[in-house]
């Protein structure tokens, strides 16, 4: 059941991303809203796993991105890089299942 719970986590998730096609230009408000939503989801991803070496590379994406004054692009960047950090708990959550059952009992 946790198992599906996740895949449906995820896919609401990246249904949610793909819909939110920006109506109006984002700006530096938004981006930070969005980097500070994605540094408290990879905080606490980092508490309990490993995370994706892809995150750090997305923030570093999105920082530039703002400093260019491209806020759309930034926060799809930064809100990309949240999303990895729930994927990474995702995975390791199931490998920790998937681990729990391989063990002879």
């Amino acid at each position: 059941a946790m198992k599906n719970k996740l895949s449906i986590l995820v896919f609401t998730l990246l249904a949610g991303l793909m819909l939110q096609a920006p109506v109006m230009a984002a700006d530096e408000a938004e981006y930070q809203a969005a980097l500070t939503k994605a540094q408290e989801t990879l905080r606490e991803a980092e508490n309990k796993v490993q995370l994706w070496n892809t995150s750090e590379k997305l923030l570093d994406e999105a920082a530039k991105a703002a400093s260019e004054g491209d806020f759309d692009l930034a926060v799809k960047l930064a809100t990309e890089a949240g999303l990895h950090g729930v994927l990474a708990v995702a995975t390791a959550e199931r490998e920790k299942q998937v681990w729990q059952k391989r063990v002879p009992k």
